[in-house]
């Protein structure tokens, strides 16, 4: 099988379960001449590995700066995961992105890792009951006064402007015409679309701003046939209480794990 057509099978398999795998897929997108790619198919039964240099992320690459390589791994039968884990190499350090907890024991049968942290995705399938928003809050261009609201999240003035041209949207609160509460949302992968950049000031905050703003990006999504997925670290507390205040369910943990060569 050329590595196209594997590329292409890669995408099919995983394409099962998109938001369990969107992180995969989004890597495949974006790095695709990049990374590489195992795949083991028996019958029905499959597997795969995804390996990308940490050099190629700009995100991993500032997190784990003395990590070689971002491995990912999927499939449905244990041995045909352990046959390629058992492939990977021992002497370097790597960072492991493990999204189910049976993956996470094939890699410990294999690697002594270390947990670093996870990010929890959260998603709903129906509208937000119990709305309080009056007047429409929702932006579809780029809003310069939101720009610096919206950096405070760590997305950068060229991220925002390509979000806006695949269609990113805007919902902010304001009082006295001033913006107290903001929220994005844009493209992610298929039919998925991140709520992010959720940020309300400091003098603003435990007044229920920030679930109303998300409130309505679900909502909105939901109304265009569009699946939300909100994406949090496992230490931001506060964003995780937004998740739960609207209802939004933990579909998927990310975990990442570290192994640092020697062990």
């Amino acid at each position: 099988m050329g590595r196209s057509s594997k590329l292409q099978r890669v995408v099919q398999l995983l394409s099962g379960h998109v938001l369990e795998n969107i992180t995969m897929l989004k890597m495949l997108e974006a790095y695709r001449d990049s990374i590489q790619c195992r795949l083991l198919e028996r019958g029905e039964e499959w597997a795969l590995t995804l390996c990308l240099p940490v050099s190629c992320s700009t995100y991993d690459r500032r997190s784990y700066p003395e990590a070689e390589s971002i491995i990912m791994i999927a499939g449905s039968e244990q041995g045909l995961m352990d046959e390629l884990l058992g492939g990977l190499p021992l002497g370097k350090p790597l960072i492991f992105k493990c999204q189910k907890e049976e993956y996470r024991k094939c890699i410990e049968a294999h690697f002594k890792v270390t947990f670093v942290r996870s990010f929890y995705t959260y998603s709903r399938l129906v509208p937000v009951p119990n709305m309080e928003i009056s007047g429409d809050i929702e932006e579809s261009g780029y809003n310069e006064s939101l720009v610096s609201l919206w950096m405070n999240n760590g997305y950068d003035r060229q991220e925002l402007l390509a979000m806006f041209q695949r269609g990113a949207r805007s919902y902010t609160l304001y009082t006295a015409g001033e913006p107290v509460s903001t929220c994005l949302t844009y493209y992610n992968y298929d039919n998925v679309w991140e709520i992010g950049a959720v940020f309300t000031r400091d003098d603003q905050r435990g007044k229920g701003y920030a679930r109303r703003v998300a409130a309505e990006a679900v909502n909105r999504l939901l109304e265009r046939k569009l699946t939300p997925r909100y994406q949090v670290l496992d230490s931001n507390r506060a964003s995780i209480k937004v998740a739960e205040a609207l209802g939004l369910s933990r579909v998927v943990t990310l975990e990442h794990l570290y192994y640092d060569g020697n062990t």
